[in-house]
């Protein structure tokens, strides 16, 4: 593993997408080498469907910043694996909304407590409210984020 090698002031000069990215990298290659049948993108697509339940495939789109073409893809091959169902719905036959099966449930799951097996690693130094201070900043980080994207978009499209 390469050693970051940060001093103090390149340390605060420093983006904190920077780590971010960072962090989502070495994610990315944790499951690529460990799951075949998981790409790194899945439990962000997993879990949103777990905490969204009856989520469309547009609302999913519209979640997670991508195009709903991109998201059919995903949820084509989520759905293939046995992962993912989509149902129409009786009293609107336009409107397909997604469940996880229980295999997805499985598979949410576990990787679920292989990310918090992993957090309580990271934060094996840091106190309880430090953990949770990190966590509400991170959230804060995501929503202003969102309000920025939505105010790009209008930017671009005026």
């Amino acid at each position: 593993m390469a050693n970051l090698n940060f001093d103090e002031e390149r340390l605060e000069i420093t983006p904190f997408f920077y780590f971010i990215n960072y962090l989502n990298v070495l994610h990315d290659n944790f499951l690529k080498e460990n799951f075949k049948e998981i790409t790194p993108r899945d439990f962000t697509y997993l879990s949103n469907i777990y905490y969204n339940p009856g989520i469309s495939q547009k609302e999913l789109a519209e979640l997670l910043y991508v195009s709903e073409s991109n998201v059919a893809q995903i949820i084509k091959r989520l759905e293939k694996s046995g992962q993912v169902r989509r149902e129409v719905l009786k009293d609107n036959k336009g409107r397909k909304v997604l469940s996880l099966t229980e295999k997805g449930e499985d598979v949410f799951n576990m990787l679920l407590d292989m990310i918090c097996e992993g957090e309580d690693h990271y934060f094996s130094d840091y106190s309880d409210e430090d953990k949770r201070k990190f966590k509400e900043m991170l959230y804060l980080f995501c929503e202003k984020s969102t309000q920025y994207e939505k105010l790009k978009y209008s930017w671009d499209h005026k």
